[in-house]
């Protein structure tokens, strides 16, 4: 069919949207009713007018755009010199006569909790909105494919839908007591590009898509010390159709349990015969290359199964299951997913309960970033300008963490905020009195200034996240599901921005 709009007309940004969502629309549903399906003519999807400026759109308003790749333009060369529709013809010509050719990304070095760097790719602005373009055309159909156990980088879950389900099944009647902490080494830089364009073929049979999906893998890396890398088992980190490309590989775990799940263990008649005769009972639960796998059974039960996921990521994935990183706990001792320590507890009355905590390391990291926030060399800022620095991290962390037993927390980290923008004001204005100071900047039990109060964590609201199960509404189901009711409502947050990056950050 014939998807583009008239010759040089560019649809508005209104009409774009919708036109796309038709697009996915219909690609979901053309993948859901036939699971064997190959898709053979995608591609004009991508050069589509509408795909392009969609994509546009939500490159640009991401904070990276900012960030320049090895070309060295940003959003601002691209609106305020070249145009953002000549730029975008500019790409689909490319595209469409087959002289696109994906840059290498650019190096990037973020420092990681245990001491050690993790590497981002960092794309030309050009790759990533054709990449855009790629994954709202490929995400609705591989959407189908994927499982409900599966949680990171997709659209409409989030982490706390790991963290019920975990809470879901360790609680009763479920009860689910050992748990394996899965931790694949090097995890993106062993993707095997081989093993991961056999299963983007399974679905999609266009060679034009599976060319420049082949393009951005080999595209290579410019270090930081200047030399030209090449990326032969590496997907970068960074690059917007990443996520995308990882969850495809790792749908091979997905699978591999889930299939085990429906045949084996489903309906719950069959887990309670394999109980009595015996057998564990397993359920994996993964966001991104982070997973648990929950056992009924006992340890010996678990450890075979760690053993078995060894096996299959050496033989399927061509990776290697960490033996130092991987563990095996039980849910009395407790362990950490997403940053929120999770363990089962004996209340007062004798009753069993798993509570769902912030983990040190996370309150940690976030007091840490008060800190340098509010640190000596601030002073130079107004109080004001600080506290609009300070909420935002206040605020978004405890928006993520809200769903949890997390009120003891909060007040602690809400008093260590307290304290140090104290400290801040008396580095400030070392000759004023107490008096002058809480006259000037104390309102009533709160710290203020130009009408900007210093947030307290206390006061948001906790509450017990509801469990979705399989059932989430998502952009691509909205004609399966009825987003209005109670099992797929979407869920929202306060921040939910800062939710987002503090999510990717924790896992």
């Amino acid at each position: 069919m014939n998807n583009d709009a008239p010759p040089q007309v560019w649809p508005s940004i209104f009409a774009a949207e919708r036109r796309v969502l038709d697009h996915q629309l219909k690609l979901h549903r053309w993948a859901r009713s036939d699971p064997d399906r190959r898709f053979a003519d995608v591609f004009n999807l991508i050069c589509d007018r509408a795909t392009l400026l969609v994509a546009w759109e939500r490159v640009s308003g991401n904070q990276g755009a900012r960030t320049a790749g090895v070309d060295a333009v940003t959003r601002y060369h691209v609106e305020e010199r070249l145009g953002v529709i000549p730029f975008l013809e500019e790409l689909r010509s490319s595209l469409r006569d087959g002289t696109f050719q994906a840059l290498p990304v650019k190096q990037a070095v973020i420092p990681k909790k245990n001491g050690k760097v993790r590497y981002l790719g960092i794309p030309t602005l050009r790759d990533r909105v054709a990449q855009m373009a790629l994954k709202l055309v490929l995400e609705p159909i591989f959407e189908a494919d994927f499982y409900p156990s599966s949680y990171g980088y997709r659209p409409g879950r989030r982490a706390q839908d790991a963290i019920a389900e975990i809470h879901h099944l360790t609680s009763r009647p479920s009860n689910y007591e050992w748990v394996i902490e899965g931790d694949i080494k090097a995890c993106f830089d062993n993707v095997d590009h081989h093993v991961l364009m056999d299963l983007v073929a399974e679905r999609i049979k266009d060679r034009k898509v599976l060319r420049l999906v082949s393009a951005f893998l080999r595209a290579g890396v410019v270090e930081l010390h200047g030399g030209l890398a090449e990326t032969l088992t590496v997907t970068p980190q960074g690059g917007v159709a990443s996520p995308l490309l990882a969850n495809i590989y790792l749908s091979v775990l997905d699978r591999h349990f889930a299939r085990i799940w429906d045949e084996e263990m489903s309906p719950a008649w069959r887990r309670q015969h394999r109980r009595r005769r015996g057998l564990p009972n397993f359920r994996m639960v993964r966001y991104a290359d982070d997973f648990v796998v929950l056992v009924h059974g006992t340890r010996e039960d678990a450890e075979a199964i760690k053993t078995e996921i060894g096996m299959l990521l050496a033989d399927r994935l061509k990776m290697t299951l960490s033996e130092e990183k991987t563990h095996i706990t039980h849910i009395d001792d407790g362990f950490v997913f997403l940053g929120f320590h999770i363990q089962a507890k004996t209340r007062g009355d004798g009753r069993r309960v798993v509570l769902t905590i912030p983990s040190k390391p996370a309150l940690a990291s976030v007091m840490h970033k008060i800190k340098k926030l509010t640190e000596r060399g601030t002073t130079l800022l107004s109080l004001e300008a600080v506290l609009r620095t300070v909420n935002p991290v206040l605020r978004g962390w405890a928006a993520y963490f809200r769903y949890g037993a997390s009120k003891k927390t909060f007040s602690y980290l809400g008093h260590y905020a307290w304290w140090r923008m104290i400290l801040w004001i008396r580095r400030k204005h070392p000759r004023l009195t107490w008096k002058k100071l809480r006259r000037l900047f104390f309102g009533a039990d709160c710290i203020t200034e130009g009408g900007i109060v210093l947030y307290s964590p206390a006061k948001m609201r906790v509450e017990r996240y509801r469990y979705r199960g399989a059932q989430i509404s998502t952009p691509y189901n909205i004609d399966e599901v009825n987003p209005d009711g109670a099992r797929f409502r979407r869920t929202s947050h306060d921040d939910a921005a800062f939710v987002g990056q503090v999510s990717e950050y924790l896992a």
